[in-house]
């Protein structure tokens, strides 16, 4: 009994002592301030933009178009890798025509080509590209001349970010995209 309370005495008494040479917050005492970085900054700051965000113009010409006489369409089907699994599922695709004028114009658009007819560009979008449509509301052949569309492609996490932004205005969208300002848009 007497071997058996000196162990435990012994055991009791290590305890103690491991125990007591832990302290709180065992990292050491704190080091002193590092140095600032260039001009007082604490570093290089990147390039402005949005990795989750990518924006880039597609150009058809007349030879590029594919008329579908059972649904009186033409289309023109265009690959982009930027239009990803994630984009498809949690994100959206924002496709702009530019006018005549130059002014870029929320698809889907629709132009007034007379009182009695119209002509109206959409799209569909999919994992790794995109389609382009064009229908004349009278159902006739026409002439496609060259046409120029912006294509941005907008990740889930860029969408869930900016929840106010109208994303069928282009001054809007390109806002978040940091590509161009209303005054320089082209």
């Amino acid at each position: 009994m007497k071997k058996h309370t000196i162990k435990m005495t012994a055991a009791f008494l290590m305890l103690i002592a491991t125990l007591g040479s832990c302290t709180k917050g065992s990292k050491g005492d704190t080091g002193p301030q590092g140095p600032a970085g260039a001009n007082g900054l604490n570093g290089t700051n990147g390039a402005n933009g949005n990795a989750n965000v990518h924006s880039g113009t597609v150009t058809l010409y007349a030879s590029d178009w594919t008329y579908n006489s059972g649904q009186w369409e033409y289309y023109s089907a265009v690959t982009d890798a930027d239009i990803t699994n994630d984009v498809v599922d949690n994100g959206m695709v924002a496709a702009f025509i530019q006018s005549s004028t130059g002014i870029w114009e929320a698809m889907p658009y629709t132009y007034y080509y007379t009182a009695t007819q119209s002509y109206m560009y959409t799209f569909q979008y999919y994992s790794g590209g995109l389609t382009f449509f064009f229908e004349v509301s009278d159902n006739s052949t026409f002439t496609l001349g060259t046409v120029t569309f912006k294509v941005v492609t907008i990740g889930g996490a860029t969408r869930r970010a900016n929840p106010n932004t109208n994303w069928n205005n282009y001054d809007e969208v390109m806002a978040v995209v940091n590509a161009a300002s209303p005054a320089t848009r082209q």
